[in-house]
């Protein structure tokens, strides 16, 4: 038994005897309580101290407030607090203490400012503790006036040279993005220790500082110190920071020499340091070599997994991390629903869910973020209106994930409608939600709409914005205002590939092919590298334009200089920019030596092209593929019927009808709308 055991045990007896305690008795079994964190005892002592009347009596009832707060009972602390007539300094640094840990940093800087418009002289009732322990509220919430008033108070009174207070007043500036403040503290210090220049590199990796990192770890072995398990993690966080994964195999190098890469700290960071490199040979090799592992190295691990597109086994880490009993959280949620959504594996996505159900996660905001998306990304749009329904209270993310399902299946009207929702409720709307539902009403080419949302976007200074400028140019374009579309792009400050592509898109679709080839040279000209929607848009242009040596010339450039592989819609541009200019057996031929043989939709701009010049001899073999890929399409049936027609060839026309009826195949109705 230990001493504070027996402590328990004589204050027991003593009572079964009939002696009745005393204050100074309940002060001392009240400190065994406050060592031990034996709250049900302590509950009982302060029962006996509240029929005795005697909580007026400031040291026992700093006692309590002290024992509720290092038990983690925040409530009952400050409960018995708001009671005490008398506040002596453990009281008011204990109910601070207890605030700051539980990570309430509002309420902790509230009954600071409480003590400090107390009638009684607080600079009496502060200690470095305290000091120590507002720093950290400062910085939770980035409070960067009040801790610098705060930081004046404690050189005043001479806590400037506590290693302890010093270097919680550097954490705090660096974590309220002051990096500059903390280097003066830092440098003004006469007398540093380890804890010291951690809390300085910690700061410099927290603020994205990465060289300073490598100088600080070779100053602070330079003074005597020898780096522990938190500076080894800090370095390994720089050089994820400074994205060179030669610096991270260096500080990987002096860990394992010291012997810390093992550790759980250590190797969980370089598990995420070889993940954000795609280099999860080592990565999964630092996850083994770890002695023991928790969640935040699975999570790592699962999070490396999905960066590379290694998406089963992201999956079988999740397995292994259920074999090992541990508990899964929002972070491991949505890595995995990220890996669900990239491999658009329903099943495995929907047990994943079921297991958040059981865990009780659904209703967690990330975790809800990710099921809606992950639903919408599979077309889902009832199962993420569930998911987006069971968020107890949606952001604008969820709101964006929402609208974006909506549009990318084509329903704009309720991806509208959702945006319309979402205005009514005052949450105010990000980047994201204007560029999805842009590209919603770009699809029904919905101008006036559009025009609308171009003016609330103009109002909320989103308009120069890289996703709402390029989603606007696509929907000017759609909508055949083409001259708005520049408009759009002219006044966007920065112009990334993604604006460039929309507007030569832009004016490729709309006929002006000369102006979407000079705006491709002009893109070149700026540096701006082409991506392989760049080239959808120029061969769409060459199409339009029948430029058939100019096509050649850019497919050539894009697949021998570039070397971006060939897609669908560029063989499509190709099939199309020969067939229209007379070339059909050019363009048959292309499409024979393309990686797309069986892609119905390139026999489908070959066989519109045969109807086109008249070319039966291709027709038919075009046709008789694109029945064979798509035989409920009517789209092949009609067009070889047609060409059968001009030709005056009735018994073929009837042959074609004949077996679209044998087929079942129905010819689709066209439609048209007019906005109102």
């Amino acid at each position: 038994m230990g001493m504070n055991d027996l402590a328990l045990g004589d204050f027991i007896r003593m009572q079964q005897v009939g002696v009745d305690p005393n204050k100074v008795t309940f002060s001392v079994v009240l400190g065994v309580c406050c060592r031990s964190a034996n709250i049900d005892v302590g509950m009982s002592l302060h029962c006996l101290i509240l029929r005795k009347g005697l909580l007026r009596e400031h040291f026992l009832s700093s006692g309590l407030v002290t024992l509720y707060s290092k038990g983690d009972c925040v409530k009952e602390a400050r409960k018995v607090f708001d009671e005490v007539l008398e506040r002596d300094a453990v009281s008011w640094n204990s109910i601070i203490a207890a605030y700051s840990q539980k990570g309430m940093y509002a309420e902790a800087v509230s009954v600071f400012s409480s003590l400090l418009n107390n009638d009684t002289d607080w600079k009496f009732m502060v200690n470095d503790f305290t000091f120590a322990t507002m720093f950290k509220a400062c910085a939770g919430v980035s409070s960067i006036e009040f801790g610098k008033s705060l930081h004046n108070c404690a050189i005043k009174m001479g806590f400037d040279s506590d290693v302890f207070v010093a270097g919680s007043a550097i954490d705090m500036y660096s974590k309220c993005g002051s990096l500059g403040i903390a280097h003066q503290v830092f440098n003004h210090m006469e007398k540093r220790d380890l804890v010291v220049w951690n809390s300085m590199i910690t700061g410099c990796v927290h603020n994205h500082y990465g060289w300073e990192v490598v100088e600080l770890f070779q100053l602070l072995q330079l003074e005597g110190f020898a780096p522990n398990e938190t500076t080894y993690a800090c370095a390994l966080k720089a050089s994820s920071v400074l994205e060179d994964s030669f610096l991270g195999r260096c500080f990987h190098a002096k860990a394992l020499t010291s012997g810390s890469s093992s550790t759980l700290f250590v190797g969980t960071t370089l598990v995420d340091m070889y993940s954000k490199f795609f280099d999860m040979e080592h990565a999964e090799r630092a996850f083994q070599d770890m002695r023991i592992r928790n969640l935040a190295s699975f999570n790592a691990l699962i999070t490396g997994y999905g960066l590379t597109g290694r998406y089963d086994e992201a999956l079988g880490a999740f397995n292994e991390l259920l074999y090992e009993k541990l508990r899964p959280d929002s972070v491991t949620f949505v890595c995995l629903l990220s890996s669900c959504s990239a491999i658009g594996i329903l099943s495995v996505g929907g047990q994943v869910h079921a297991c958040g159900l059981k865990i009780g996660l659904e209703s967690d905001l990330i975790v809800g973020n990710s099921l809606v998306k992950f639903y919408a990304k599979c077309g889902l749009m009832e199962s993420a209106l569930n998911s987006f329904q069971s968020i107890a209270s949606p952001n604008v993310v969820s709101w964006a994930g929402l609208i974006s399902g909506f549009a990318q299946i084509g329903d704009s009207e309720k991806a509208l409608a959702c945006f319309c929702k979402l205005h009514e409720l005052s949450v105010e709307p990000d980047e994201f939600c204007f560029s999805s539902v842009i590209k919603a009403l770009a699809n029904c080419a919905s101008g006036m709409q559009g025009r609308h949302l171009h003016a609330h976007a103009m109002k909320m200074g989103l308009e120069s914005s890289l996703y709402v400028g390029s989603a606007l140019i696509d929907m000017y374009a759609k909508c055949g205002m083409v001259e708005d579309s520049y408009k759009v792009f002219d006044k966007m400050p920065e112009k990334n590939v993604v604006a460039w592509n929309s507007l030569i898109i832009a004016n490729a679709q709309n006929g002006y092919s000369t102006k979407a080839l000079l705006l491709f040279q002009e893109l070149v000209h700026c540096g701006v590298i082409p991506t392989s929607i760049t080239f959808t848009g120029v061969l769409l242009a060459c199409s339009h334009a029948g430029l058939v040596e100019d096509g050649k010339q850019y497919y050539n450039c894009m697949v021998s200089y570039y070397k971006i592989s060939p897609s669908v819609e560029h063989c499509t541009c190709m099939v199309e920019l020969l067939g229209r200019s007379g070339y059909i057996n050019d363009a048959e031929t292309f499409l024979l030596s393309s990686p797309f043989v069986s892609e119905p939709g390139l026999w489908g701009s070959l066989l519109t092209a045969c109807e086109f010049h008249k070319n039966m001899e291709v027709a038919v073999r075009a046709a008789e593929q694109c029945m064979r890929l798509e035989p409920h399409d009517s789209a092949a049936y009609v067009t070889l019927s047609n060409i059968y027609a001009s030709k005056q060839m009735w018994h073929e026309v009837k042959r074609i009808r004949d077996l679209m009826i044998e087929m079942g195949v129905k010819k689709e109705p066209g439609c048209s709308w007019v906005e109102v």
